[in-house]
């Protein structure tokens, strides 16, 4: 009879599962924080563009946060691809890593209503943080305890511990920016998030050409 804490491969295909369904529904909220103007608020063409440019910070950051949920879709779906088998105490860091996700939303719409304002940055970048710290711990949990499928060579191990780390550099030296400027800090993380996306597309397009 397999034990409780037992790892197995149906361990790691219900992670899989939940995890897509949390991503979908983050990724639905956060867009349903932008509204479209109230209709008895709007008299004239002026005015219904007037509040179109009034919704520009949500749009901001609906699009930083689609990015950073696409980049960690895609970080925790290789770690997904790499690991042959799960417990239960690889499935509560995945539920930890889930639960900071579901939490995108609320930190994406503080952002949103307190552009402006340091604390709001260092809310999110806090939650960025907090991603980073869960998917390295359970990469980490993997690696050690031999659940990471055996014809993973070395240099990908290493290749996943340091994607992680030089993003979280990158977001900390982000959120240190607000301490100038607030929209500095976000321009910056925008940027950095852009550059992520532009090289997991590149990789994506040579696994196809490849």
């Amino acid at each position: 009879m397999k034990r409780p804490l037992e790892a197995s491969a149906e361990g790691r295909g219900r992670i899989v599962g939940i995890t897509d369904g949390v991503f979908a529904i983050a990724l639905t909220l956060i867009v349903l924080e932008i509204r479209v103007p109230a209709h008895e608020a709007i008299h004239s063409e002026h005015d219904l563009l007037a509040a179109i440019a009034a919704l520009a910070p949500r749009f901001l950051t609906y699009a930083l946060s689609f990015l950073t949920l696409t980049i960690f879709w895609f970080g925790q779906q290789a770690q997904h691809g790499l690991i042959a088998k799960s417990d239960r105490r690889l499935a509560t860091l995945n539920l930890c890593f889930l639960a900071f996700i579901a939490l995108l939303p609320f930190s994406t719409d503080l952002l949103a209503d307190f552009l402006d304002y340091r604390t709001a940055v260092l809310v999110y970048w806090l939650n960025l943080l907090m991603l980073g710290v869960t998917l390295f711990a359970s990469w980490r949990y993997a690696e050690k305890n031999g659940f990471v499928a055996e014809d993973v060579d070395a240099e990908t191990r290493r290749t996943v511990y340091l994607r992680i780390v030089k993003a979280q550099i990158l977001w900390a030296v982000g959120a240190a920016l607000c301490l100038i400027n607030p929209l500095l800090s976000i321009g910056f993380i925008l940027v950095v998030q852009l550059i992520y996306a532009a090289a997991l597309r590149g990789s994506l397009l040579r696994n196809v050409i490849g």
